[in-house]
C-alpha cells in the first residue's frame, strides 16, 4: 500500500488537486496519480490519514504545503461573509508548491483554454518530450526539461495541440536555457519578479501571477481570470471605482490596465495572503454552477 501520514493540520486533498492549480493529476478509484519531483506517485486521504507511495514524507509535506499555517492565513484573509463561505466549504484546500519550470510552461499553455484542454496539451508534451516512468503498471512521463523543448521544432510542438502557443513555448524555453533564472525570482520582491516574468514570450500579467503564486512562493499574487472577475463584480462591486465597475460590466475581456486594477484590489483588500483568498474564491465561484 505504501506509507501513512497522520495529518494533524487541515487538509482537503481532493479539492487541492481538482481546483485548477495543477493539471497532470488523475483520480483512479480513491487514489490520485501524478508526477512531481521527477517521479510518479500516488496519494489518497481517509479522514486525517494521508496514504501515499513512491515519495517520502518530507516531499509530500512540502509539495502539498502542509507546513503552511492555514489558520493564520484564514485569520488574515477572512474579511467578509463571502470569503468566509468559501473558506468554510473548502477548508483544507492548500496551494501546491509546483516546480517553477513546469508551472511556467503549463500556464503559457493555459491561455484561453479549458482545464481538460490544458491537461491534454501537457500530457501530449510530456509523452513526446519527457522521460517514461511507471508505477503499478501505469505509464507516466516526466515533464520535459527546458533543454529538450528548446531544441524541438515549432512544428513538433504544435503537434501537441499548442496552436499559436508553440512559438511562445519554444522562445521561452530558449530564454531559460540561455540563463533566465526562474529559481532566482523567489528572492525578488513580488513586483520585480512579476516584471521579469512578463519579459518572457507568452507571459502576460495573469500567467506571471499564476507562476508567482503556484511555484515561486509569492502568496500575495492575485491572478485574475473570468471567474475572479465574476467574484469581484458579484461580491465586491462596492469596493471598486464607478468608472472601473462600468467598464467591467460592459466589456467581455480585461484590458491590461483593468487587470492591474483588479489585481491591485485583491492584493490590497486581502493582504499578504491574497493568493490563498483568490484560490478559495475562484473554486467556490466555479462550484456554484
Amino acid at each position: 500500500m505504501g506509507n501513512v501520514r497522520v495529518c494533524d493540520v487541515p487538509f482537503y486533498l481532493d479539492v487541492t488537486l481538482c481546483c485548477g492549480q495543477v493539471f497532470r493529476w488523475d483520480k483512479v478509484g480513491d487514489w490520485w496519480f501524478g508526477v512531481a519531483g521527477g517521479r510518479a506517485f500516488k496519494v489518497r486521504q481517509k479522514g486525517n490519514k494521508i496514504e501515499y507511495a513512491n515519495v517520502d514524507e518530507v516531499f509530500l509535506e512540502r509539495y502539498f504545503g502542509l507546513d503552511v499555517d492555514l489558520q493564520r492565513i484564514s485569520d488574515n484573509v477572512n474579511k467578509d461573509e463571502h470569503i468566509a463561505k468559501a473558506l468554510n466549504q473548502f477548508w483544507g484546500l492548500r496551494l501546491i508548491r509546483q516546480e517553477p519550470w513546469e508551472c511556467l510552461i503549463s500556464y503559457i499553455c493555459a491561455t484561453y483554454k479549458s482545464i481538460p484542454a490544458i491537461k491534454h496539451m501537457l500530457n501530449k508534451l510530456a509523452a513526446k518530450f519527457g522521460e517514461p516512468l511507471e508505477l503499478e503498471g501505469k505509464k507516466f512521463f516526466t515533464f520535459p526539461k527546458a533543454e529538450r523543448l528548446a531544441t524541438a521544432s515549432e512544428v513538433s510542438l504544435g503537434e501537441c495541440g499548442l496552436g499559436y502557443r508553440a512559438k511562445y513555448l519554444l522562445a521561452t524555453s530558449k530564454r531559460v536555457c540561455n540563463g533566465f533564472d526562474l529559481e532566482g525570482l523567489k528572492r525578488l520582491p513580488y513586483v520585480d519578479a512579476k516584471k521579469a516574468l512578463m519579459d518572457l514570450p507568452g507571459v502576460g500579467a495573469k500567467v506571471a501571477d499564476c507562476v508567482l503564486l503556484f511555484s515561486l512562493g509569492k502568496l500575495e499574487a492575485f491572478p485574475v481570470d473570468v471567474w475572479v472577475k465574476r467574484v469581484v463584480l458579484n461580491h465586491y462591486a462596492d469596493k471598486l471605482e464607478p468608472e472601473l465597475l462600468s467598464r467591467l460590466r460592459t466589456r467581455e475581456g480585461l484590458s491590461c490596465g483593468d487587470y492591474e486594477r483588479l489585481n491591485g484590489f485583491g492584493r490590497g483588500y486581502f493582504g499578504e495572503f491574497a493568493g490563498y483568498a483568490q484560490e478559495y474564491l475562484y473554486h467556490y465561484e466555479r462550484m456554484q454552477l
